[in-house]
């Protein structure tokens, strides 16, 4: 793997909580990137908006940013820490410190990166990222570290090349038990610093919580996860977005709530590798020890999501309904499940729906 595909997954837009109590339009850009509030971030950006890495010389507009950039970063739990900040009227500048999963697995230190987001009549028109002091450091380790990873990719899996993985999420898959091979404790390496508030999906703490947090298991082979209802019944399988009058979502369905595709708003129709992706959530991410997971009630809206299972008339068979906004899910029958309810399973579904470009959230209305 060559270090320019990393270098690239460097180019972040950035940053953290605002540090001052007045927020102007850069604080809220940063908040909403560090939230995946993708629609947001679009509503608030010019038409001609621009993303600028000096490290690398890379440009991206408006759409590129949106259409690739953006959810690498949410696959990768991309964001960032606001260290200094300075502001002026159309011009903010701040340092940030890099936290994604990419960096904790390789064991590499996070970066530090001199940010400056100017606006345009109250919208982002411009960001610009420049390495901060010790970036030539972070650059050496990085090497370092992909290099070890590609050694040991080598070895145990030499049939992947991952310069053609255009998804990072199995990337970091691969990352994952390279870590649990060498032995580290995922709580041995660095972690996020809560002021980001970013969750962890995996930690080796033994707490309470830690036990209900997701782990890979290495439970089922690809053959045996695909072994099992409603897969291998299928013959094909959807990720979609729809809307439904009843807001709330039952555990068990009632009555059948998608019986017709023509339901969907968007639609997407998953591959090989997806569908390996997809079972390898459902069945292989469980509790570090099991347990309940309570869920807090909140209000839903109409706009809802789900895997659909289509037979061979294309007609639905199974689904599962989600309702990202308020952590809902519905099972088309009791015939139906995804495996252990660890408490960030969710999360990992909520990043593969954006990941292949279905909405999860319903559309903000465009500015007048």
């Amino acid at each position: 793997m060559k270090i320019k595909f990393y270098l690239c997954l460097l180019m972040a837009v950035i940053s953290c909580i605002p540090v001052s109590a007045q927020e102007n339009p850069a604080d809220n850009f940063l908040k909403y990137f560090n939230n995946y509030q993708k629609k947001e971030l679009a509503l608030m950006t010019t038409s001609d908006f621009k993303f600028s890495n000096e490290s690398s010389d890379g440009i991206l507009d408006r759409h590129d940013f949106f259409t690739f950039y953006f959810d690498d970063c949410e696959t990768l739990l991309t964001k960032y820490k606001v260290i200094k900040k300075t502001t002026q009227k159309n011009k903010s500048e701040y340092l940030v410190e890099e936290q994604s999963q990419f960096f904790k697995l390789l064991d590499v230190k996070f970066p530090k990166w001199n940010m400056t987001i100017t606006t345009v009549k109250g919208e982002v028109d411009q960001v610009t990222l420049t390495p901060a002091e010790g970036y030539n450091v972070h650059t050496a380790q990085l090497k370092s570290g992909t290099e070890k990873f590609d050694a040991w990719m080598n070895e145990h899996y030499p049939e992947v090349d991952l310069e053609k993985l255009t998804d990072p999420f199995p990337i970091l898959d691969y990352l994952n038990k390279y870590v649990q091979s060498k032995g580290i404790l995922l709580s041995d390496l660095q972690q996020y610093d809560a002021s980001t508030g970013i969750p962890e999906l995996l930690s080796d703490k033994d707490s309470e919580s830690d036990n209900m947090a997701c782990v890979h298991l290495h439970k089922f082979t690809e053959a045996e996860r695909t072994s099992f209802y409603p897969f291998n019944k299928a013959k094909k399988i959807f990720l979609i977005s729809f809307t439904d009058k009843d807001q709330e979502l039952d555990y068990y369905a009632k009555t059948p709530r998608i019986t017709d595709m023509a339901i969907a708003k968007s639609s997407r129709q998953l591959n090989k590798v997806d569908i390996n992706r997809l079972t390898d959530i459902f069945y292989n991410y469980g509790y570090k020890k099991l347990e309940m997971v309570v869920r807090q009630k909140e209000d839903c809206s109409e706009f809802k999501n789900a895997i659909v299972f289509v037979d061979e008339s294309d007609k639905p068979f199974e689904y599962i309904a989600l309702s990202f906004d308020c952590d809902q899910i519905e099972f088309s029958s009791r015939k139906v499940s995804y495996g252990q309810e660890c408490n960030t399973k969710r999360e990992f579904l909520q990043v593969f729906f954006v990941s292949k470009g279905i909405d999860i959230f319903p559309q903000t209305p465009a500015k007048p």
